[in-house]
Order: C-alpha cells, then sequence, then structure tokens
C-alpha cells in the first residue's frame, strides 16, 4: 500500500514486507513583518508577504523491513545536491513542489555482515518551491 510520495521516491507499506514510512511530518508555516518606527508612539507593523513554508520528515529504514538502507539515503541525499523539484504526496493529500534542503543520516546499527547500515534514521528537511 503506498502512503505516499517524494517525486520517484515512494513511501509504502506492502504485504511483500517492503516498508518506508516516515514517522511524522512537521510543517512551518510563518509570515514577514516590517517593523516602521514611529516617533512619539509604539512602532507598526507592516505584512510584506508569506514566508516559504519549511517541513520536516523523519524516515526510519530498516534491512528487515525489505528496503536498503544505504542505497534509500543515497537516492534523497542525490535528490537534495541536485536541487530537484518534487512533488511531495502523503496519506492522498499533495502538498505541492519541494526541495529537499537537507539530509541528515544517523546510522543505529550496522549490518550483521558489516557491510552498510541495518537501521538508519533519516530527517528530510523540506522547503516549499514556488
Amino acid at each position: 500500500m503506498i502512503v505516499g510520495s517524494l517525486g520517484d521516491v515512494i513511501f509504502e507499506a506492502s504485504a511483500a514486507g517492503r516498508v518506508m514510512t516516515p514517522s511524522e511530518f512537521q510543517a512551518d508555516c510563518s509570515a514577514r513583518f516590517e517593523e516602521h518606527k514611529v516617533v512619539g508612539a509604539p512602532p507598526r507593523l507592516e505584512f510584506l508577504s508569506a514566508e516559504l513554508t519549511a517541513m520536516n520528515l523523519p524516515i526510519r529504514l530498516r534491512a528487515d523491513m525489505g528496503i536498503n538502507p544505504a542505497k534509500e539515503a543515497e537516492k534523497l541525499s542525490v535528490m537534495c545536491k541536485g536541487g530537484k523539484v518534487a512533488r511531495l504526496i502523503l496519506a492522498g493529500y499533495s502538498l505541492g513542489d519541494v526541495v529537499l534542503e537537507s539530509v541528515t543520516q544517523t546510522w543505529r546499527l550496522l549490518a550483521p555482515n558489516g557491510k552498510g547500515p541495518y537501521l538508519l534514521d533519516l530527517n528530510l528537511k523540506l522547503k516549499e518551491y514556488v
């Protein structure tokens, strides 16, 4: 069952045992204001525009869930380094076009054969692309 995607990267939980799903999703919406000083009165705020939405998407990759953690992490790192714009879809909602600003890897366990990670946590920092 596909639960979402980030461009070519599919988030899924399948009967065949392949599991790659985000553990949570955070979005930070903010606005930009200019403060104008006024003599003898409090400053006045002027709304300039909305800021780009910043998003955080943590993902845990496990070798026993039918994926190669190092390979999936590398695919996302290449996407980040290339500045690729991708559509983010989660739980049936299109969250628009985004870019990967950073991919942080935390290797939790090494594979029993000593080749690569067995358990790898990723933290994807995304930004809205307009």
